[in-house]
């Protein structure tokens, strides 16, 4: 009997995903800017098996549930079989064969990473061309489990319209999957002495000046003439905050002189510095000032 044609599957379209699974996630980045990373919640309300499939991004699985949940799993022709609770994550390459099966139901969330990033990143920390990541069925990492649910965290709170923030957690996932889960375990470079003046300078000013545009990581290291990774590194040893963070306080900063010097509404002036809304505005706003935008215009 002939062998039935592997399907592929697209983390990038949430329908792609019904070729293999029961439904639709419940929380998905396919409306957002996020490029590198995709983010897919599921709730499963009860068990079932995949046919054989593969994704043309790196996949890894994050395990939410707080029951332990039996699962099988069949990856380039070898089956494993164990239980899987909260934090547990399975770590599946780009377009490896795989079917799973799980026996019960579960809450699991998806992360499916950009191979491009990857192979990006082999030759920024380690100078090399490439390597191959090791399928893992059943794993703890705390910084990959992390990093997952401060993205899931991120989407839930109108994270749609936050490269930086996505990107630089892509980048952190990448860079821990390189050093422990490939084949070469390769270490990370280390710079000590931060971007020179000049590029410091030049980044910040096209952060400042581009608050409203959301723009990316890739694009500032570009501007620099950096890889994207060690300039997020090296901006943070030269400022102390992740540029991730600078934008946040320069969007605030930005927001606090309208409040002050205009009659704008809040609304208007969380889209003008970057916010996708007034409640977006709002959230950030009253962590980093300690009041709300109204009480500090007042």
């Amino acid at each position: 009997m002939p062998r039935a044609k592997l399907i592929t599957v697209n983390a990038a379209h949430d329908e792609s995903i019904l070729k293999v699974l029961p439904s639709l996630p419940v929380l998905s980045s396919q409306a957002t800017s996020w490029n590198e990373i995709q983010l897919a919640h599921h709730q499963h309300l009860a068990a079932f098996e995949t046919p054989e499939h593969c994704f043309p991004q790196h996949f890894i699985t994050i395990h939410l549930n707080h029951a332990p949940v039996k699962k099988e799993r069949i990856l380039s022709g070898e089956s494993r079989c164990d239980r899987f609770r909260e934090g547990d994550i399975c770590l599946t390459p780009a377009t490896a064969p795989v079917s799973v099966r799980l026996h019960d139901a579960c809450e699991v969330m998806g992360l499916y990473l950009d191979p491009a990033l990857m192979t990006r990143l082999t030759a920024d920390v380690a100078g090399v061309n490439g390597l191959d990541l090791v399928p893992q069925f059943k794993l703890n990492d705390p910084l990959i489990y992390q990093i997952g649910i401060a993205l899931k965290t991120k989407l839930e709170t109108n994270g749609v319209w936050d490269r930086f923030y996505a990107e630089s957690m892509a980048m952190a996932i990448s860079a821990q999957l390189i050093q422990h889960y490939s084949t070469r375990h390769l270490k990370v470079r280390n710079y000590a002495n931060g971007l020179s003046q000049a590029r410091l300078q030049q980044a910040i000013e096209y952060i400042r000046e581009h608050l409203a545009q959301n723009p990316s990581i890739t694009e500032i290291a570009e501007m620099v003439e950096m890889s994207p990774f060690y300039f997020s590194r090296l901006f943070k040893q030269s400022t102390g905050l992740t540029p991730h963070q600078y934008l946040l306080r320069c969007r605030i900063e930005q927001a606090k002189q309208l409040l002050k010097a205009t009659n704008l509404s809040i609304a208007t002036i969380a889209t003008q510095v970057g916010f996708v809304d007034q409640s977006h505005l709002a959230r950030y706003f009253k962590r980093q000032v300690g009041v709300p935008p109204n009480q500090f215009r007042a």
